[in-house]
């Protein structure tokens, strides 16, 4: 897949990164890096007026094409400029995308990332400087290169070791920032000083509406399948005959398998992994039987990922746990993407017809999406830096976009991903509906038994909140033994009795039967701590919270100090 950098250099001092020179003007530079799978969707052009990079996809180009009467991204782009838009051209897009643009006649540029920030831009930004590119790699390399002064981020380490996720705009370079989801960086360039701001062109913070009806939920269906076509068309516009779509457990996969076929996509081949024997591999596997399509599934049982955290680190750009992906970038990295074109996911379904609120005026609680509570956070660390006004907002953006939307930086590597969860029309409907609505995936039932009752054909791992006495006491007799089981396991190691602290398959990802049964994970771990720790010796209070945090029972405590110190080997 193709990245982008761009910096103003207007004295020409600094060594060019690696990759084709793609376009110039009067000391910004432009360069690609990687090969452009989805070619039409990327745009790179200058003209006497403006200069436009675009990377990444749009997967509402057709509905564009027709509205605009052109036939390419570049004439489209050419006539939304033409056409004075108040708003800004990419906004009107749909899909995982970044870019920057400049207008030659009033000397202003800017920089955007996509509206969910699965694809986004990182800076750098100084009195006379900025750097920009959509691979933060790239552009760390490139400081390095050029020996611009970098320091390791104590903030974004404190992120990582409390929420397992950077969710306020640092990285773990001190100097680089995220242009998170839905914002624009906006500035003008001069010989002797470059000035820059960060603007919000999008928010997924709307009015609700008063009632919800059978109307409401018709009109979600209605938005699902045209965000579900925009996906699947994709893949046949670039001659992809065969979809790649995820298979889990849960509900949301499920959903844009049910949705595809529905509309006729076909054939589809699913992609699964887990640990073997696991409720969510079985589960997964047995959706993929009931609608009859190929699947292939990676079993986690020898958890190598585990020992991938360098490269891992590297892909996601620490932005988010090392193993975050688990054993996804393994099973990529093993599929022939001559047949498929992107990979097709159900990601932040979960939020976004559900919610993780109680109601639509609860504040914001940092604390309920928090990884680890063993430090205490201090007063100058800002939680919500952007004033997110709810909890479901804040949720939806740092849990969701900001945290688990970081596996896309990994799976850009091979395809993009896109889910139709995010397609922005679907996502702002969703949005609205009041959260009493959406509580215990009220809606999100609703919706399923109107339009998709085949989809309960299948258990699933989302449990259902009972409503009858028949369903309450057999919630009341599943959960009482699944505490016995865990009780059983915690006292049956305590005494020596049992390999683990939990079972084999007690989920999809067992960390914490890995560490108590493979000798081999310990050692990795002791021996990669031991190795690294040292290099926060100038940071004693960091170095202080990684060892806390590596020294604790929790096996999750151990993989956020160590994606600390993996980012500070890696980025520094």
């Amino acid at each position: 897949m193709n990245d982008w950098i761009a910096y103003f250099d207007p004295q020409n001092k600094l060594q060019a990164p690696q990759g084709e020179l793609r376009l110039s003007y009067q000391g910004l530079y432009v360069y690609e890096v990687g090969i452009a799978r989805f070619s039409h969707d990327t745009l790179f052009y200058d003209d006497e007026r403006y200069l436009v990079v675009f990377v990444g996809l749009v997967l509402n180009l057709g509905e564009l094409y027709t509205l605009y009467d052109v036939a390419d991204l570049r004439s489209l782009i050419s006539k939304m400029l033409a056409d004075g838009n108040k708003e800004p051209f990419y906004k009107t897009f749909r899909g995982p995308f970044s870019g920057l643009f400049y207008d030659k006649d009033s000397g202003c540029w800017e920089s955007f990332s996509s509206h969910s920030g699965e694809l986004c831009v990182f800076y750098y930004s100084a009195v006379d400087q900025i750097i920009m590119s959509s691979d933060f790699a790239i552009l760390a390399l490139f400081l390095k290169n050029n020996n611009i002064k970098r320091n390791f981020s104590a903030i974004a380490a404190q992120w990582m070791l409390s929420f397992g996720f950077l969710g306020d705009g640092s990285t773990f370079l001190k100097e680089v920032r995220r242009l998170r989801a839905g914002k624009r960086l906006r500035g003008t360039f001069a010989l002797s000083s470059v000035s820059c701001s960060e603007q919000r062109y999008h928010t997924y913070e709307v009015p609700k509406i008063d009632k919800v009806d059978e109307a409401v939920i018709e009109r979600l269906d209605s938005l699902f399948l045209q965000a579900v076509r925009r996906c699947f068309e994709k893949d046949i516009e670039y001659g992809y005959s065969s979809h790649l779509v995820d298979m889990s457990g849960g509900m949301d996969s499920r959903m844009t398998n049910m949705a595809a076929r529905r509309l006729g996509y076909s054939p589809v081949t699913n992609i699964s992994y887990g640990q073997s024997g696991s409720e969510e591999a079985r589960l997964a596997q047995r959706t993929s039987a009931y609608l009859g399509q190929e699947m292939i599934f990676k079993p986690l049982d020898d958890h190598e990922f585990l020992f991938d955290i360098d490269r891992l680190t590297m892909m996601n750009y620490g932005t988010y746990l090392y193993c975050g992906i688990t054993g996804g970038e393994r099973l990529l990295s093993e599929i022939d993407f001559s047949r498929y074109g992107l990979e097709h996911t159900g990601q932040l379904g979960d939020i976004v017809v559900g919610t993780f609120a109680e109601s639509d005026h609860e504040t914001v609680a940092p604390s309920r999406i928090r990884l680890s509570s063993l430090l205490d956070l201090p007063d100058t660390f800002d939680v919500n830096d952007e004033g997110l006004a709810s909890q479901e907002s804040y949720s939806l953006y740092l849990r969701g976009m900001h945290g688990a939307l970081s596996s896309c930086f990994v799976r850009k590597h091979y395809t993009y991903a896109v889910s139709p969860f995010l397609d922005v029309d679907f996502l702002e409907f969703c949005s609205s509906i009041p959260v009493a609505a959406k509580r215990h995936h009220g809606v999100y039932w609703r919706w399923v038994e109107r339009y998709y009752p085949e989809a309960l054909q299948v258990p699933t791992t989302r449990k259902r909140v009972p409503n009858t006495i028949i369903q309450k006491s057999l919630s009341l007799a599943t959960r009482a033994v699944g505490r016995a089981e865990r009780m059983v396991h915690k006292l049956g190691y305590a005494l020596s009795l049992v390999p683990s602290r939990v079972g084999r398959t007690s989920s999809m990802n067992p960390y914490e039967y890995w560490y108590d049964t493979d000798p081999r994970v310990k050692v990795f771990f002791d021996d990669y701590y031991r190795n690294n720790i040292g290099l926060l010796d100038t940071m004693q209070e960091t170095q202080r919270q990684v060892r806390l945090l590596f020294d604790s029972p929790r096996v999750l405590d151990k993989l956020m100090a160590l994606t600390v110190l993996s980012a500070r080997k890696n980025f520094l």
